[in-house]
């Protein structure tokens, strides 16, 4: 167990040493090295519970969460994390913090650097959730082998009393509360950080969506209403969710036709301007004390409006690309 406790440190001594740089890059490194010490200690809890009952078979008898443990030894973050949470060995709002940080560690694993403007801030608040996580993890046993060499970022972390005794049990729980106060996270900073990000991508939809609802030509123009009903409904068109949509309807016609016939009758996500919606929902946001609230509200209104802002940004690019046809056009070139 000490070796595992020493790799854990070993890992988020590490993570802090990148945290501290401050660039993009080294933040972005740290919030995976913390997401993976996490996912060690998740995953140990599970295992400390299944070594126990085969240690003592009849307590496994009367236990009542078989098919989690199961689940938890597997692959499944998810399931890890469920499983965590029922050996009430972190909290509800620790448990979805840490769910978002790992699905934003995933984008920034499988695709590059995303959240650049906030990710400094998301490493710092995701390694102080895990130095809260980590200290409060339920050691079951500290062996250790005679002449044990631990990683060389943890012996910092250790006290060395005789000669047989590298470290003590409470060693683990104190290093951690040592590294949530080094990493001087702040809880407005946090805050601060999602909500400017968010009025930032609201601002670049706000002018998208003026790009549309002007147009190329004359007989374009329309409505900002108009501009996010149609926006959605052009690209809606060539699924076959729309497709099916239609057919179970009876409905039979031309691209444009189809167009025109899923704006009146899809049940399309938005039906008007979103901005000043979204803006009061900034607003909200930036009023909130809790960063582990303010992260989770900011996750979903991120993920709910993921397809207009794509949408929004595509329909807009066509618009300026259209234009500047024009304007080489005219230019002879």
């Amino acid at each position: 167990m000490l070796m595992f406790l020493a790799t854990v440190l070993d890992q988020m001594d590490l993570a802090l040493e990148h945290i501290q740089k401050s660039t993009v890059h080294d933040a972005r490194f740290a919030l995976m090295l913390t997401d993976n010490a996490v996912e060690l200690v998740l995953h140990q809890i599970a295992k400390d519970q299944q070594a126990r009952f085969k240690a003592h078979p009849f307590l496994a008898e009367k236990y009542q969460h078989t098919k989690e443990l199961e689940e938890a030894m597997g692959r499944s973050f998810e399931a890890k994390l469920k499983f965590a949470r029922i050996e009430k060995q972190l909290t509800e709002e620790q448990a979805r913090t840490i769910s978002i940080m790992h699905s934003f560690r995933n984008e920034l694993y499988h695709l590059g650097l995303q959240y650049e403007a906030i990710v400094q801030d998301l490493s710092l608040f995701y390694f102080s959730t895990a130095c809260g996580f980590l200290g409060g993890f339920k050691i079951r046993g500290f062996g250790y082998m005679v002449g044990i060499e631990l990683p060389k970022r943890s012996l910092k972390y250790f006290t060395k009393k005789g000669d047989f005794s590298p470290a003590e049990i409470d060693d683990f729980p104190k290093a951690c509360r040592h590294l949530d106060e080094a990493c001087g996270h702040r809880k407005s900073t946090t805050i601060t950080s999602l909500v400017d990000h968010m009025d930032s991508v609201i601002r670049d939809c706000d002018i998208a969506l003026d790009i549309i609802a002007d147009g190329v030509y004359d007989n374009q123009h329309m409505t900002r209403d108009q501009a996010t009903i149609e926006s959605q409904a052009w690209p809606l068109a060539f699924t076959p969710v729309a497709r099916e949509f239609a057919e179970n309807r009876g409905w039979q016609g031309t691209t444009f036709e189809f167009v025109e016939w899923l704006k009146q009758n899809y049940p399309l996500k938005f039906t008007k301007d979103p901005i000043p919606g979204w803006r009061r929902q900034a607003t909200r946001l930036r009023s909130i004390g809790n960063p582990h609230t303010a992260l989770e509200r900011y996750h979903s209104f991120m993920s709910v409006t993921l397809p207009l802002r794509e949408t929004l940004n595509e329909a807009s690019n066509q618009v300026e690309a259209e234009i500047n046809r024009l304007i080489d056009e005219r230019r002879g070139k």
